[in-house]
């Protein structure tokens, strides 16, 4: 990789517990067996199924054996069994400045961009590695000259209030990756209220639509807080404009779909957090998902406990939704289900959609999807930008 040094991290999210094939799950017992042990908190990411209920989302028992194999080597080498692609919301949060290795494109976009602590874009079993060894090359996003932003996007004719629709922070991501490619982009005219789920959102789909480790909110991102510092104090080398039109025609890439029916709503792509759980039941207000129609919720374990701990769990089972956690829901066992039409408050989730399911997504905010949950058909508020 060209690094002169290795430098120290203090954490690490363990994305090889994702399935890829059966070399990855030998590469892990193979550490295990030759007395291996990892020497900085490791996490766990999701993995492909929630590995209690699995049976009920339809998954082979083969692949439940294969992930049972994978559950006892990762532990083993001393990993947390948090099972979650969004580990800042299971209690592992790194300060700011903090030398990390984190893999998983939303949590290493987030890392970087919200919290401010250094990562590179790390792939799986070079992240057991670095877990092994607490160290790993210092070069690339690790180091604060390599941080500095390039691209300037700056938004126009987009206002605060446009903010209270949840989805467009998933359109603001989507344009940004398409935008900044693999270069480090700034973006201006976020409002500082920003809802930090609306910024897990947008860190998962920047990632999706570009090759994003880092970017800068100017005013939100702790090393960002003014241009200037985004910048390093030098020029930006490219500008781009973000105006309504941009944000229409990004929804309309990633929001395909034009269903008849719609058969499946899928949320929690990152996981969701609890105030998410919180706001989703707030909007069922007593309502019920409309029998035939699949509504499922992912979330972290530790998330579960607290909401079953408080009765949200049950308020919110009994409104019809279908709570899992571990899992992805991109991978679901789509063959075994025969959905049709397909809705998700994910912009991620509807980036990969299609190549995963053959689906062509309908993206809507966390209220659409409920609405179209109860009403059993379409239903999305008004968007300014389309």
């Amino acid at each position: 990789m060209g690094a002169e040094e290795m430098v120290s991290i203090s954490a690490v999210p363990d994305d090889s517990a994702w399935f890829d094939g059966l070399a990855g799950v030998e590469f892990a017992e193979y550490l295990l067996k030759l007395g291996g042990r990892f020497v900085v908190p490791t996490s766990l990411n999701a993995c492909l199924m929630d590995l209690e209920k699995w049976q009920t989302m339809r998954f082979d028992p083969d692949l439940y054996h294969i992930h049972k194999r994978i559950e006892a080597a990762h532990t083993g080498l001393g990993a947390a069994a948090s099972w979650t692609c969004a580990p800042y919301f299971a209690g592992f949060v790194p300060r700011f400045g903090e030398q990390v290795a984190w893999a998983e494109s939303n949590a290493t976009a987030y890392v970087n961009s919200i919290i401010g602590a250094r990562t590179e874009r790390y792939a799986g079993l070079m992240d057991l590695c670095a877990a092994l060894t607490g160290r790993v090359p210092y070069r690339g996003l690790h180091k604060a000259e390599n941080r500095r932003a390039t691209v300037l996007l700056k938004l126009e004719g987009i206002k605060e209030e446009y903010f209270q629709d949840d989805s467009i922070y998933s359109c603001l991501g989507y344009v940004h990756g398409e935008t900044v490619g693999d270069r480090i982009g700034a973006m201006e005219g976020l409002p500082l209220w920003s809802d930090i789920d609306g910024l897990k959102r947008f860190s998962a789909t920047a990632a999706s639509s570009g090759g994003v480790g880092l970017f800068h909110l100017i005013g939100l991102t702790p090393e960002a807080q003014t241009r200037e510092m985004a910048f390093q104090g030098q020029k930006p080398e490219d500008e781009a404009h973000i105006t309504l039109k941009t944000l229409k025609d990004a929804h309309e890439r990633i929001s395909p779909g034009q269903p008849e029916e719609i058969h499946m709503i899928n949320t929690g792509c990152p996981h969701l957090s609890y105030a998410e759980c919180v706001k989703l039941l707030k909007l069922f207000n007593g309502r019920q998902v409309k029998p035939g129609l699949e509504f499922w919720a992912y979330t972290n374990r530790a998330n579960k406990k607290h909401m079953e701990d408080c009765g949200l769990y049950e308020a919110l089972t009994g409104r019809g939704v279908k709570i899992y956690t571990d899992g992805c829901p991109m991978v679901t066992p789509w063959h075994n289900w025969h959905f049709k039409g397909l809705m998700s408050n994910s912009g991620k989730f509807c980036a990969y959609c299609f190549s995963y399911s053959g689906i062509k997504p309908v993206l809507g905010s966390l209220s659409d999807c409920v609405e179209t949950a109860v009403a059993g058909k379409l239903t999305r508020s008004h968007k300014p930008w389309s």
